[in-house]
């Protein structure tokens, strides 16, 4: 009997929004313009958040969505999906107010960078990345819940978006002369975007990816100008837009004046915009009590092939409880390695793969706040 493992490492920190560093030091800002490409009038619109989006509502309102990290650091507002309502086109809003997420799975992973649109029936969806909560991984997909008053939303079951070697992220979602376009910028290194289409904002095909470049990356939101026009703003040295009228074909880049990243447009009439988006780092008290990952590590020198009883390395620099665990692709446990109190210094431990069907499996290394993660494709 022969065993192959074949490993992908992850570091999973506080937060999985790490592109613009720790996003409780950032906030979001709010800026109107009367063209969509100069913006002025910038203001706070939210502290110690980020990932926004902003949509007008049937009755005329908004609400805007995004990842709260309310203060202390642990609360049950720390890193949640939150909304803000305005009555009178963004010139006031209401005090931040986490979303109730009703029927996620158990063992999925809090919700992020939320994505809303209205359907059809004029109720609320939201777009979100999720997945399990034992990694940061190719279990992330994007997901959807439905919601009547933008507070309380029902889980949709399904996909709505994933693949099998990476996770996504981010999703951008809009209705564009009656096809829905959803878009995820490439992970793993890739420029671009993934791109979806729907005729009912449930059922997606993937098409054509999006073309970018280093400099334009498409972590950003959707904007519809005209029913010719269709405009996405994206993040880069300064955040730009492309059209297209299609949702598929896109324009050269035009930057706005606008230094930041995340941007989420709205027109809310011929000459009246207005711009969420995550502003420059300022400082704050919070701080993450996360473990450097220089004081942990799991050995990267695994032989290749495994015999069934394989012997993993790992590497403390400092004391610590440590957790080595094994969990299938559905987030159950199939195996506690180590669980306990050990000094500094090199381990091994032997774990026995007989039993576990051919598939894949993550080994998850916990000490302390520090979680490392590998996954394995384990072929007999």
């Amino acid at each position: 009997m022969k065993l192959i493992f074949i490993f992908l490492i992850t570091i999973i920190s506080i937060s999985d929004s790490v592109s613009q560093g720790e996003p409780w030091k950032r906030p979001l800002k709010i800026c109107t313009g009367s063209d969509g490409l100069n913006f002025t009038n910038i203001q706070t619109f939210q502290d110690s958040a980020g990932v926004p989006c902003v949509i007008m509502l049937p009755d005329g309102n908004l609400i805007s969505a995004f990842q709260w990290f309310r203060q202390p650091v642990g609360s049950l507002t720390w890193d949640r999906v939150a909304v803000k309502f305005s009555s009178d086109s963004g010139i006031s809003w209401t005090s931040p107010q986490p979303v109730i997420m009703n029927g996620l799975p158990s063992n999925f992973k809090r919700p992020f960078d939320p994505a809303l649109t209205v359907t059809d029936s004029g109720k609320i969806r939201m777009f979100f990345s999720s997945g399990l909560n034992v990694v940061f991984d190719t279990s992330i997909n994007t997901y959807s819940a439905i919601s009547n008053d933008g507070v309380n939303y029902i889980f949709e079951p399904n996909i709505r978006f994933g693949l099998p070697d990476r996770p996504v992220i981010d999703p951008a979602i809009i209705k564009f002369n009656g096809l829905w376009h959803l878009i995820n910028p490439v992970t793993g290194g890739g420029i671009g975007a993934y791109h979806n289409i729907s005729n009912n904002g449930l059922d997606f095909t993937r098409v054509s990816d999006i073309v970018s470049d280093v400099s334009h990356s498409w972590i950003g939101n959707f904007m519809i100008i005209s029913a010719t026009e269709l405009r996405f703003y994206g993040s880069g040295m300064n955040i730009w837009f492309s059209s297209s009228s299609n949702g598929g074909i896109w324009s050269a880049f035009i930057n706005t004046n606008i230094n930041g990243g995340d941007p989420a447009p709205i027109k809310l009439s011929e000459n009246n915009f207005l711009m969420i988006y995550t502003g420059q780092p300022y400082p704050v008290s919070v701080t993450a009590n996360i473990e450097s990952a220089d004081n942990y590590k799991l050995s990267q020198n695994y032989p290749n092939p495994f015999n069934p009883q394989t012997i993993i390395n790992y590497k403390l620099s400092k004391p610590g409880k440590v957790s080595l665990k094994v969990f299938d692709v559905l987030g159950n446990e199939v195996a506690t390695i180590v669980n306990e109190k050990q000094n500094a210094g090199s381990y091994n431990v032997e774990f026995d793969g007989n039993e576990l069907a051919s598939g894949v499996y993550f080994y998850q290394l916990l000490l302390g706040n520090f979680t490392e993660t590998r996954s394995m494709l384990l072929l007999k």
